[in-house]
């Protein structure tokens, strides 16, 4: 015989069923999973007034190897590549729009669209951005390449370091750093005539840093720290024993 089924429980309080609480994701922040999903998702057709480079096209211009991996040099490569492509689009806009450069004009990167507001130039250019569809498209595939790329490298720098300076004394180390480390604010920064990525550094800008160095800078990190010397090892027998555990913990203190 088969059994109808159970009906929802009821609040006692007032005697009629709770509503299901509706499920709502958490916002996705910058990193590795949202840099690869831009690349995956976005649908903005290729404007043939634009000049374009190789990671204007699929997965940044890299086709996954036989296991499903993408090569992280290979991508950086392609996005270096299409940087003077994107410089000659966004100088012919800038002109047309009659914003000049220079000085330098900084586009940073974020699912919230942040810009420069020191400098009135970046309204102008977000006002652009949606009158050039495409050329917005280029800038997100580029800061989403490049964020890709630097936590690629951050966790490969983290990798390296594991076997320099074991698990405990790496993540001490990265407790050190900045919480964005793997994952830092990127922009592109433009003189009239070239594009280059940025990371944000503390309360300044530097260059996107790459592996070789982000592994030295951690290196370097760990050197700098007070290493903690290692307990002198106990007998078995007193390890065990109650009274000697309290006198050893009461040295300690």
């Amino acid at each position: 015989m088969r059994l109808p089924p159970l009906p929802p429980l009821a609040d006692p309080q007032s005697g009629t069923p709770q509503p299901a609480e509706p499920h709502t994701d958490p916002p996705l922040t910058n990193g590795f999973e949202t840099w690869f999903v831009h690349a995956l998702t976005d649908q903005t057709q290729l404007d043939p007034t634009l000049a374009h480079g190789p990671a204007d096209f699929g997965l940044w211009g890299v086709t996954p190897d036989a296991d499903g991996r993408l090569d992280l040099d290979e991508i950086a490569a392609n996005l270096r590549a299409t940087l003077p492509a994107f410089a000659t689009n966004l100088g012919n806009v800038c002109r047309v729009a009659g914003i000049s450069v220079p000085p330098l004009l900084r586009l940073e990167s974020g699912s919230d669209s942040q810009t420069n507001t020191l400098d009135v130039r970046t309204a102008v250019i977000q006002q652009l951005f949606s009158e050039w569809p495409g050329l917005a498209r280029q800038f997100r595939r580029l800061t989403a390449g490049f964020g890709f790329t630097r936590c690629g490298d951050a966790l490969r720098a983290y990798q390296r370091a594991i076997g320099r300076l074991g698990p405990n004394r790496l993540a001490n180390t990265l407790v050190q750093q900045d919480d964005n480390h793997a994952s830092p604010h990127l922009s592109l920064l433009f003189d009239g005539l070239q594009v280059w990525p940025e990371e944000a550094y503390g309360d300044r800008w530097r260059p996107l840093a790459g592996l070789d160095q982000l592994s030295q800078e951690l290196l370097e990190s760990a050197v700098l720290q007070p290493v903690r010397a290692w307990a002198k090892p106990v007998p078995i027998e007193q390890a065990f024993d109650l009274a000697n555990v309290r006198l050893r913990t009461a040295k300690v203190r």
